[in-house]
């Protein structure tokens, strides 16, 4: 029997497309033909990675043999680690990347055009250095902006604060002048807690940069500790957060040789566009959603089996935008026994909708498995990457009101 239409997809049957074949991905050391950090900032069906060290622009969804697009080719002597691209100010887009080389860390930042097609365009102005002396490139991370040209900072965090620091492109370009000018700070009134998982403890800022969460998580503990700070005073560039509560979660425990031990995951956390809730997972297999405001549960999801390695079993936990497809949360599940991974789609707004979405994984052993899940900006479309094909949903239309609307 047919199911009905889906509230909240336009069609279950996602849409395709290949970019790598998937064959080379039964190779044992398959590094270069692997896909990362897939994202889709500018609009529908333009989707920006990196593969073997160059940085591409594909257009999903055009028959024409010149895709993908080759925006940075591959550095010879370093190893591309990450990359985002990001719409600033004034119809232009910055590339933010960063490289492992024999001598140290090093930052690429370049600003291009829109051009047409909403592409992007030949660089404008372009840095690329080391960062040695100046701060760890792994605390670097992007903070919007309000009060610079580009509307876009960069922030380094420390134990109670972060420095936030803007892009200066005078006299840098091609140059070893570092363009990274320190610019203000976010000071917090509690000093931000470490964990034993790393050198620090998960801390997120709300996407309006006016709620800060603080995550805590310690061996032998029964509980997940949130600290909640909201912003009390300053501009945008020198801001001051209150410690305001704690939250107290607890944690899922889980069998280990009939002895019954918490077997810790880092805890993953992200915000509603709006800020009014958070969603969490817990010890990597429980997901719950919270209101930030009531600091009550609006939801939690069953556990989810462990799995027989050592990543988590619930990965890219995320909400949509809400602006023009339904609000949604959605994670990927990885159950072992079944050789799939399941895509989970759930309205979070009554929570009375959830779509599942299951993916075959045909060698998990040599696969892995999902190496991505993101959307279009607007919020419209899902995107998920498994062995070099895109899968694409659409998400039914906003309909402006009380019911869905969360606003820009």
């Amino acid at each position: 029997m047919d199911k009905p239409p889906s509230p909240l997809l336009k069609s279950r049957i996602p849409r395709k497309t290949i970019i790598v074949d998937p064959n080379l991905f039964a190779v044992i050391d398959d590094r270069e033909f692997r896909i990362y950090n897939l994202h889709c900032p500018l609009r529908k069906g333009i989707i920006y990675y990196h593969r073997d060290g160059t940085i591409f622009e594909h257009n999903i969804h055009s028959p024409r043999k010149h895709e993908p697009r080759i925006i940075v080719p591959k550095h010879l002597s370093r190893c591309l680690v990450k990359i985002s691209f990001i719409p600033i100010k004034g119809n232009q887009i910055l590339l933010f990347a960063t490289y492992y080389g024999n001598s140290g860390s090093y930052l690429h930042l370049s600003i291009h055009e829109i051009c047409s097609e909403t592409r992007v365009g030949p660089a404008l102005w372009s840095f690329n250095g080391c960062v040695d002396g100046h701060f760890d490139i792994d605390d670097l991370e992007l903070i919007k902006s309000t009060e610079n040209a580009l509307g876009i900072t960069f922030g380094v965090r420390f134990i109670n604060h972060w420095k936030l620091f803007d892009i200066s492109t005078t006299g840098t370009d091609a140059s070893d002048n570092f363009p990274l000018i320190e610019s203000g700070r976010i000071d917090v009134g509690l000093k931000l807690k470490k964990s034993w998982v790393g050198e620090n403890s998960l801390v997120i800022l709300s996407p309006d940069r006016h709620i800060l969460l603080n995550a805590d998580l310690k061996r032998g503990r029964h509980d997940e500790t949130i600290d909640i700070h909201y912003f009390n005073s300053g501009g945008t560039n020198n801001m001051n957060f209150s410690f305001v509560t704690r939250m107290s979660i607890p944690i899922p425990w889980v069998e280990d040789l009939d002895i019954k031990i918490i077997d810790l995951w880092y805890p993953e956390l992200a915000f509603s566009a709006d800020g009014s809730k958070f969603a969490i997972v817990l010890n990597g297999n429980r997901v719950s959603v919270w209101d930030i405001r009531s600091k009550a549960p609006l939801k939690t999801f069953m556990e989810f089996p462990k799995p027989d390695y050592d990543d988590p079993p619930v990965r890219y936990l995320q909400f949509s935008s809400g602006n023009l497809g339904k609000e949604v949360l959605v994670f990927i599940e990885r159950d072992d026994s079944s050789s799939l991974e399941t895509i989970h789609v759930i309205n979070v707004t009554s929570f009375e909708t959830e779509e599942i979405l299951p993916l075959n994984l045909e060698n998990p052993g040599i696969y892995g498995g999902v190496g991505a899940l993101f959307f279009d900006p607007n919020g419209g479309t899902l995107y998920a990457e498994l062995y070099g094909t895109i899968y694409e949903w659409d998400l039914q239309k906003n309909k402006h009101g009380p019911e869905w609307w969360i606003g820009e």
